[in-house]
């Protein structure tokens, strides 16, 4: 009975790992790495006690990435997208359900990061704070992995070229 307990146990979890798949919510989004002439990079923040990042929003049901980031700069930051953005990279992540930010915690997906270079101010943006940055001088409190995505972009590095 007791080497039954041991063989049942995986296929236990096995089934429980796939029931968790289908019915967990995933996510897929963009985040925009906006650098202006001066070579500075676009941060938004939501509120006073939110940190710094990087213009993000979640896709719509059969919304491309690109429209995604055509209408997230335009609505978050009043900023329309002149040419192509370049898709850089996909990083996995989860999104907290109460902030709509990426974290430790949360539902599970995948984030597109976009290059934007070429755009132009539509109107005032929607965001309480939103500010542009010189590479060298990002602001505190801005999570590791979002200045390092920053620092690859500038460079024209990709994920695989660390």
């Amino acid at each position: 009975m007791r080497e039954d307990r041991f063989l049942l146990g995986p296929l236990v979890a096995r089934a429980f790992q796939q029931y968790w798949r289908f019915t967990r919510g995933v996510y897929l989004s963009v985040e925009a790495c906006v650098i202006d002439d001066a070579g500075r990079t676009l941060l938004v923040r939501q509120d006073e006690n939110d940190g710094w990042n990087l213009p993000a929003t979640t896709t719509r049901e059969g919304e491309t990435l690109e429209t995604a980031v055509r209408r997230g700069l335009r609505d978050i930051a009043g900023i329309e997208v002149n040419a192509k953005p370049e898709l850089r990279e996909f990083y996995a992540g989860t999104r907290d359900r109460r902030t709509g930010q990426i974290s430790p915690t949360g539902e599970r997906g995948q984030t597109g990061l976009y290059v934007v270079r070429d755009w132009r101010r539509l109107s005032t943006p929607s965001t309480p704070a939103m500010n542009f940055f010189p590479l060298g001088s990002l602001p505190a409190g801005l999570p590791p992995e979002t200045a390092e995505r920053i620092r690859r972009s500038h460079e024209g590095r990709t994920i695989s070229q660390v």
